[in-house]
């Protein structure tokens, strides 16, 4: 059993790292990882309460943080760029993510999604 809890935590360290490197607000690198894990252990006991099985949820969760990765991939200059403006003191409302980006980030969570789910069956 201690097998199946190494992709979560693989899939976890992972989107934390790359993550804060895209968005580098000390803030966000703490909390981050710590809401993460919360809303896994959430949709852990809510994959269970509707019938998966542990590993089954695991590999949800991991799916879940790989899908995140890849959807979010084209935005993280974006990401930058905001930071950047924010600490110099401009104004950041106006910046909004092209219409292809937000359909890329969907695309992904739910093929991903999807993927991992077809993986638990």
């Amino acid at each position: 059993m201690p097998v199946a809890w190494l992709l979560p935590a693989a899939a976890t360290a992972l989107s934390s790292c790359l993550l804060g490197s895209w968005i580098p607000f000390r803030k966000f690198r703490i909390a981050y990882p710590v809401v993460m894990v919360t809303c896994g252990v959430f949709m852990i006991v809510v994959c269970r309460l509707n019938g998966f099985g542990l590993s089954e949820a695991l590999v949800m969760y991991s799916c879940a943080h790989i899908a995140l990765l890849l959807g979010l991939f084209p935005q993280r200059k974006m990401f930058k760029d905001i930071l950047e403006r924010w600490r110099r003191g401009e104004a950041t409302d106006h910046i909004r993510p092209p219409r292809r980006h937000l359909a890329f980030f969907a695309v992904c969570v739910v093929g991903v999604l999807f993927a991992g789910f077809a993986l638990t069956r």
